[in-house]
């Protein structure tokens, strides 16, 4: 049969629509179980669900799908407390294992182009660490399987590699990351030339806590220049100082596709980067001069 130029264009754009409602019903890669069956009608923020509760929902589209005065809401239904613990008390390193949703993003992350120290606070190292196993993987297995390499050469010597997520995009991302620090001067790329690696499951060195390389989202370049406060011997006062020797401009890389910066703690690690966009959201960016997090769910805790 000879089509005509006019029925050839209907049964393209048949074929075409066909086509874009068959990828529309596909899950979005690294979503949560269930994402695709219905989120929109689970995409819903209470009125009165905290203020942060947006830097969440916004950082990962994929994944959550509403919030409540006391939830987060995941996409497949999973609901996750803003807070397991009383909203009084300061957590310190002794009693971080016990970081809520709320601890989270309770100190804001200083977002400045120029920014460079020292580091008063330790915006992102409070973690839930449910959150971040439900959203990754629960094991070692589990986050590997959506893992993959990424080349990073950025300066003299031989390049590196990092074994990264595909959840939420972060590979590709530090993909874009590699590409932006390649175009710095000489001297800001060559002092992350070197790559200390990304996925391994792990604790944190002196603690029972997953590290956040456990989940692929975090990676350390630039070892022969970095600082790390347990490295440094604590002055009569007991505190360690703070230093940094990694350019500006290799976090300003890192910082502008979602990853924050270790550096920007004051239990400094200057060559670690790890994924949390929900840090560098505006709205959860200046928590700490809004009073933090925590003060905007009233009430005690309701001890989960």
């Amino acid at each position: 049969m000879i089509l005509t130029a006019r029925r050839l264009r209907a049964a393209l754009s048949l074929t075409l629509a066909a086509l874009a409602g068959t990828a529309a019903a596909q899950p979005a890669p690294g979503s949560a179980p269930g994402h695709a069956k219905d989120s929109e009608a689970l995409r819903h923020v209470a009125p009165d669900a905290p203020a942060f509760a947006a830097c969440y929902l916004r950082a990962y589209p994929e994944q959550l799908c509403g919030a409540t005065a006391t939830d987060l809401v995941w996409c497949d239904g999973t609901r996750m407390p803003w807070r397991r613990r009383a909203a009084t008390g300061a957590l310190d390193e002794a009693t971080m294992g016990e970081a809520d949703l709320a601890d989270q993003v309770s100190e804001g992350y200083p977002v400045h182009p120029h920014w460079r120290g020292p580091a008063t606070s330790d915006p992102g190292r409070y973690r839930y660490d449910p959150f971040f196993l439900k959203m990754y993987g629960d094991s070692a297995r589990a986050v590997g399987a959506r893992t993959r390499k990424v080349r990073w050469a950025v300066g003299k010597g031989p390049p590196g590699t990092l074994k990264v997520t595909t959840v939420n995009g972060v590979a590709d991302r530090l993909e874009r990351v590699v590409a932006a620090v390649s175009r710095l001067p000489a001297a800001d790329r060559q002092a992350v030339a070197t790559t200390a690696g990304a996925f391994v499951w792990r604790t944190i060195k002196g603690t029972d806590r997953l590290s956040l390389h456990s989940f692929a989202i975090a990676v350390d370049v630039g070892v022969p220049q970095s600082d790390y406060w347990r490295w440094v011997k604590p002055g009569p006062d007991g505190q360690r100082a703070w230093r940094n020797r990694i350019p500006a401009s290799v976090a300003a890389a890192f910082e502008a596709e979602g990853f924050i910066w270790g550096a920007k703690w004051l239990h400094f690690d200057t060559m670690h980067f790890e994924y949390r966009p929900e840090l560098l959201d505006p709205a959860c960016a200046d928590a700490a001069s809004r009073g933090g997090a925590r003060e905007a769910l009233d009430g005690p805790g309701p001890g989960r």
